[in-house]
């Protein structure tokens, strides 16, 4: 068992004092901190050792899984995966983070593939595929966290489209309407990304006073649509005249207490509106966005990704024995509750969300985390803490 060292991330749609407050550092940080990343991703791997050396002096998990893999993840798992398959998150979102979607697991192959035989270097700015993996995710959150996920069943779009009954709109959804179908939602998305910014700008002209009227509750409307709604005038003023406006109009808005989570897979449109949670995924940064953005925008490899089959309530929670139950094989997430104990063996990640965690009797510190090698003798957990293992192995 070894200390492990998140790695911070800062973009622009982070938080300056969710990560700092629950890590204990000073409030607010110096620039928005929107990720603390625990794992062996290149992009950040996390340091291990009983402090961060200044000089560099740390080993990366990385480093240490790579000089010996079968120690580190054991056999099977170094067979089958050859690299710890999973990589753990802090996720602390300010404002919206961009309509997104991933790859299939043969889709970054070939895009990995595609862009390197092209000379598309790593770091460029229109690079898609970052990595040759695919990136099911499942967060989980810690204060009530706002998400944007999957489309919402068509029944009820078509209900907030007539609610609204703003010309415009109704002309540039008029494919969902004459075909109800998972093949008109995909019409309907084409539609908003073809559209031009003048036009954009006209629909959300007529939209955004008809949608705040709503949002700021209309006696007998649906909760369901207030809190849509609400969602949507918010975006709109983080990202004003942005496409996504529209987009955001055809998806699942979300409200997760602490606790629930959402797991998303291949080819599922979705985007992170607000709050903080601990996310894991399979170990990939492959993201295709299609608006709320300042990164590259590449609507016509999305559009190849996405699945437009509705989802009716993408909402999970923790089965028995604080599982998240999910189809991924390469992780399995497990919340442990303050006052509870566990037996962990490796390869795993524990990472402690308050100051109660031991592990093996020694504290750990909120926002803290400790690697757990296959070759290490089992540690004892006790206190809140996550738990972030690989999935099934058959």
């Amino acid at each position: 068992m070894e200390q492990l060292h998140g790695i911070i991330r800062n973009y622009d749609w982070g938080s300056k004092t969710a990560l700092a407050q629950l890590s204990g550092r000073p409030v607010p940080s110096i620039e928005p901190e929107a990720e603390m990343w625990f794992g062996a991703h290149p992009g950040s791997p996390s340091l291990l050792g009983n402090s961060v050396d200044p000089s560099g002096a740390n080993t990366s998990l990385l480093d240490a899984i790579e000089a010996s893999p079968r120690a580190a993840l054991g056999a099977n798992v170094a067979e089958r995966y050859g690299r710890l398959p999973f990589l753990l998150k802090l996720l602390a979102a300010d404002r919206a983070l961009s309509i997104q979607v991933h790859p299939t697991k043969q889709q970054a192959e070939e895009g990995f593939a595609r862009e390197n035989a092209e000379g598309v270097p790593l770091d460029a700015f229109h690079r898609n595929y970052k990595d040759d993996n695919h990136k099911p995710e499942l967060l989980v959150a810690l204060t009530e966290f706002r998400a944007m996920a999957g489309f919402r069943p068509i029944k009820r779009t078509l209900e907030l489209l007539d609610t609204l009954g703003v010309d415009p709109l109704t002309t540039a959804t008029e494919a969902l309407r004459n075909d109800p179908t998972s093949a008109g939602l995909r019409a309907t998305l084409e539609g908003f990304f073809g559209l031009e910014r003048t036009e954009v700008s006209s629909i959300l002209d007529a939209l955004l006073p008809r949608a705040r009227e709503i949002a700021s509750g209309t006696p007998g409307q649906s909760k369901w649509m207030e809190q849509t709604l609400q969602g949507v005038v918010k975006i709109a003023e983080q990202y004003p005249g942005d496409v996504g406006i529209l987009v955001a109009l055809l998806l699942n808005h979300l409200a997760l207490q602490p606790g629930e989570a959402i797991y998303l897979d291949a080819g599922q449109l979705h985007a992170y509106l607000d709050g903080l949670g601990v996310e894991i995924m399979a170990n990939s940064d492959n993201v295709l966005r299609g608006g709320l953005t300042s990164k590259n925008i590449d609507v016509a490899e999305l559009m190849n990704l996405v699945t437009c089959e509705p989802l009716d309530d993408p909402t999970l929670r923790p089965a028995a024995g604080g599982h998240y139950i999910t189809p991924a094989p390469e992780f399995d997430l497990q919340r442990l509750d303050a006052g509870a104990t566990l037996a962990v063996n490796g390869p795993a990640i524990v990472l402690s969300v308050d100051d109660s965690v031991k592990v093996d009797g020694r504290s750990l510190a909120s926002a803290e985390a400790v690697w757990v090698g296959a070759s290490d003798e089992p540690v004892e957990v006790a206190g809140r803490a996550f738990i972030a293992r690989v999935g099934c192995q058959s």
